[in-house]
């Protein structure tokens, strides 16, 4: 029977394992060629690797859509003034005020 060349068994990583590699090789003081032959890694791959990995920001995952807003000044809210019932907590126009009387 005739033996087909096959490539080698290479196993794919997850992005938790690329990531981890990355870190190694910042860490270590190899050059990338010697720190590819150690791992049994192509460069090629490597460097798709570090590009794609690496050069974006770390984004934090949200929790929520919503932005936390720090009021500053009192915890009170003084009225403004009362119309008829109707109370008003800030500065309002007097032609605002006139229309709530008509």
């Amino acid at each position: 029977m005739e033996q087909l060349d096959q490539k080698p068994f290479r196993p794919r990583r997850s992005k938790d394992q690329i990531l981890e590699l990355l870190d190694q090789f910042e860490k270590s003081t190899l050059p990338a060629k010697e720190f590819c032959l150690r791992h049994h890694i192509n460069p090629a791959i490597f460097s798709k690797w570090k590009s794609r990995y690496k050069s974006k920001p770390v984004i934090k995952k949200r929790t929520s859509g919503f932005a936390t807003i720090d009021v500053a000044g009192s915890s009170t809210v003084a009225l403004f003034c009362e119309v008829k019932g109707i109370r008003i907590y800030q500065v309002v126009s007097a032609s605002f005020l006139k229309e709530l009387l008509g």
